[in-house]
């Protein structure tokens, strides 16, 4: 009898094939895209005056509070529809899924330049720091409020939806059932 030896199931030819040259396309795109961007980035950022006094905190809390609030607000959008559609779309799963865990583990600051030198070439330096601080906090959250509801409607277990679909319960009412 031959002794059997473990050896990793790996192909004999590795081939290029349509799908890694549409990858290879996107990512081209990508980096003419920056370049394109960062040739009309402006030289130099001002950075706004900021008042030392102590009557301009309730405005400057006021804006911390409403980027947070608004960053928030989109992570949870965010969250509600991708986590949705990844728990109830085996296909959308094996996209969706990876593809949040390859940027989830990018640092927010290493593409803080990348996101507030692209909105500043097409905005005003204000606004363009306003949105990038919104999108960095979004970044921020949006990664592990997503993996907390996809895994949250992913491990519903089969019994609980059986019984709302035998109790006619509407989705509504079938969301809370299923808790």
């Amino acid at each position: 009898m031959k002794p059997f030896r473990f050896s990793p199931a790996l192909p004999q030819v590795s081939r290029f094939d349509i799908a890694d040259a549409f990858v290879l396309l996107v990512l081209l795109c990508l980096l003419y895209l920056g370049v394109r961007i960062s040739i009309h980035a402006p030289a130099v950022i001002a950075g706004p005056d900021i008042s030392l006094s102590f009557s301009a905190l309730p405005w400057y809390v006021l804006l911390s509070v409403g980027r947070m609030f608004i960053a928030y607000l989109l992570s949870l959008v965010f969250t509600l529809v991708y986590g949705y559609i990844a728990a109830r779309n085996r296909t959308a799963e094996k996209i969706l899924m990876p593809l949040l865990d390859v940027l989830q583990s990018v640092p927010i600051l290493s593409f803080l330049p990348v996101v507030l030198l692209s909105l500043s070439a097409v905005l005003p330096v204000r606004p363009a720091a306003e949105l990038a601080a919104i999108i960095l906090i979004f970044t921020s959250q949006a990664w592990n409020m997503t993996y907390s509801f996809y895994q949250s409607v992913s491990t519903v277990p089969n019994e609980l939806r059986e019984a709302a679909a035998i109790f006619r319960f509407s989705p509504w009412a079938a969301s809370f059932a299923c808790r």
